[in-house]
């Protein structure tokens, strides 16, 4: 068991009293202020098909990952990178969350 990282996304935005929806799908469609990967910020939500990751800032991102749900801090491009070589997914997109 764990928190998987919708899960994770979301328990960090309602404890900042932010809204967010439960999948990962849904909160690709709910935030709609997509943002180039060259202008992260702390808050951006990352995301690929079916999986979500949040920034710590520019070069840092907090996702739950791996097949045991773990929490971990990750470089981005590290990430990118990792996602695409196992699963050939690429980066769909980033947005912005407003309130952030």
């Amino acid at each position: 068991k764990g928190l998987d990282c919708s899960a994770l996304v979301q328990e960090l935005l309602k404890f900042n009293n932010i809204y967010c929806p439960r999948d990962s799908k849904d909160q690709k469609k709910f935030f709609k202020k997509k943002i180039s990967i060259n202008n992260i910020k702390k808050g951006d939500l990352l995301f690929w098909k079916g999986h979500v990751a949040i920034a710590l800032n520019n070069k840092k991102l907090v996702h739950a990952f791996g097949a045991r749900k773990k929490v971990v801090i990750m470089g981005i491009k590290e990430t990118i990178k990792r996602i695409y070589s196992k699963s050939k997914l690429p980066l769909l997109c980033v947005k912005r969350i407003k309130k952030l």
